[in-house]
């Protein structure tokens, strides 16, 4: 039986990045000094290739990867620049704004990775949407009313769940609101299509999670229908 190849992952993407960025550094050096002459542009690109590093790798890397940028800039700019060492030496200050920059974006993840924990632990139903309405994620106590999986849901329009009455289209308005301009709406009266006559005032706010910015909607029900153990079943 032949197997297949593992898939390309981001792990290893990430890895061979760093390298792929070392070799154009030298091509675009080697490639302009034919063509236009010496132009000792191999430290600028160096900054450049690590502030496009940040977006991908981790600090730690980023600053082990620093000595081999700075080495390969001077090496390319000592014979035709008049101060091969001081232009260099500002591909470490690059490395360490690159290793800042990859450490905050390291962080801002964890934070929407936490927010994202969190809502899952809500006992109050929620749905979380994209910009335009199509549904990223939705909470267990929504599914339990819907009485429907999640996979069910996701990349579907939110407003479909809702049937269509007086107060809709200023509902709409209002969510569009919160997904452009980040402003909060609260008590948004709502009735569900299925199953129909459950009433709901809504909360819609901009969030941002791990997939990004997005609008969160928190329902509070006048009366919920008897949840439905999804896992139990048939």
């Amino acid at each position: 039986m032949k197997l297949n190849p593992p898939p390309w992952s981001y792990r290893s993407f990430s890895r061979l990045l760093p390298l792929l960025f070392l070799v154009s550094v030298w091509g675009i050096e080697v490639v302009v000094t034919w063509f236009f002459g010496n132009q000792t542009l191999a430290p600028l690109l160096s900054i450049l290739s690590l502030t496009i590093l940040a977006f991908f790798c981790s600090p730690r890397l980023i600053l082990f990867l620093t000595p081999f940028f700075v080495a390969e800039s001077y090496f390319l700019i000592f014979h035709n620049s008049d101060y091969p060492l001081v232009r260099s030496g500002t591909v470490i200050l690059g490395g360490a704004l690159a290793a800042i920059v990859s450490s905050a974006r390291l962080k801002l993840g964890r934070q929407r990775d936490n927010i994202s924990s969190i809502l899952r632990l809500l006992p109050t139903p929620w749905i979380q949407s994209d910009g335009t309405g199509n549904i990223l994620s939705i909470g267990p106590a929504m599914l339990d009313i819907l009485h429907l999986q999640e996979s069910q849901l996701i990349g579907t329009s939110f407003f479909s769940l809702f049937s269509t009455s007086d107060n809709r289209g200023e509902f709409i308005r209002l969510f569009l609101d919160a997904a452009d301009n980040s402003t909060s709406h609260q008590d948004m009266p709502l009735s569900l299509t299925r199953p129909p006559h459950t009433h709901f005032n809504a909360s819609i706010s901009p969030l941002s999670t791990s997939k990004g910015s997005s609008v969160l909607i928190i329902l509070q029900a006048d009366s919920l229908p008897p949840r439905i153990n999804l896992s139990n079943s048939p």
